[in-house]
């Protein structure tokens, strides 16, 4: 019986498949005179550390300019984190089944991009348990995080459900016994995704499909 269902945030939640990606998109759209492919490579020198929750922007940020070769006020990160495009047909799926499971997202983020869409999105409202690796200090390419979370959710591997874009982000929970669904967000399939949830038990996803039907 299922009782949680985890979803991945960029690339399931999300209309982008990465955060960096989506970030530095924003970014380009305040500055003139520098490419996207530059501030990503300026962007994700200290990436790695940021989702580990090892550095923060903040203290990258002097050196991010300079690597840019910009003076930014860090309003403009912000302003950055809080224009990410959601994908409005996942949040209607997870809003039909918070009355009937517990809901849970499951991310490799930066806890400042996290906060600042917590608030603008509103997602505690809607998402009980949320992991963030920034905070955590662990990624999910191990089995840590998600036996983490199923101490969070109080349920059994059996009993939960997790959504990801990256099919490398599932090893880790299936050899716990979790219920995995792989979403490819550039096809953002979502009646592919709405099938395999009734197939793995959670029969109240279909009201999804009878909507748009």
């Amino acid at each position: 019986m299922i009782k949680t269902i985890f979803f991945d945030f960029d690339g399931v939640l999300t209309l982008d498949g990465s955060g960096s990606f989506t970030t530095c998109t924003n970014i380009q759209k305040g500055i003139s005179g520098v490419t996207f492919d530059h501030i990503l490579q300026c962007y994700r020198v200290n990436h790695p550390k940021m989702l580990l929750g090892q550095t923060t922007h903040a203290a990258i940020w002097k050196d991010f300019c300079a690597c840019v070769g910009k003076d930014l006020d860090m309003k403009i990160l912000d302003e950055a984190f809080r224009n990410t495009p959601m994908n409005l047909e996942m949040m209607e799926l997870a809003e039909n089944l918070k009355d009937h499971y517990k809901l849970g997202i499951l991310t490799d983020n930066s806890k400042e991009r996290l906060d600042a869409l917590k608030e603008e999105m509103k997602l505690s409202d809607l998402f009980e348990i949320i992991v963030v690796s920034g905070e955590t200090g662990i990624r999910k390419d191990g089995e840590e995080t998600f036996i983490r979370a199923l101490e969070l959710a109080g349920c059994k591997a059996e009993e939960c459900v997790f959504i990801d874009n990256s099919e490398d982000n599932l090893i880790a929970p299936k050899k716990l016994g979790w219920n995995t669904i792989f979403h490819d967000h550039k096809k953002n399939d979502m009646e592919f995704l709405v099938k395999e949830l009734v197939r793995l038990g959670v029969p109240e996803a279909e009201s999804l499909l009878a909507a748009s039907a």
